[in-house]
């Protein structure tokens, strides 16, 4: 949700994405592309960092977040 900016829509595109970057592993195995599997496996978790780095700058990282995020609880 974050770095789909609180967007259902783009959250469900982001969603997609890493359910595909998931199922690359499984794929290259049923070819027979077996080695280097556990970097199939971490595949999501690297694209999910990266995203993250490019979308999350200093000047948006709050821009369409719900109002209740920033309040404190005291």
């Amino acid at each position: 949700m974050i770095f789909a900016r609180w967007n259902p829509i783009t959250c469900l595109f982001a969603a997609l994405l890493f359910g595909g970057a998931k199922a690359l592993g499984p794929a290259l195995q049923s070819v027979q592309i077996t080695s280097g599997h556990y970097l199939y496996d971490a595949a999501p978790y690297f694209l999910t960092l990266l995203i993250m780095i490019a979308t999350c700058s200093g000047s948006k990282n709050l821009a369409g977040a719900p109002e209740e995020l920033g309040r404190s609880m005291g």
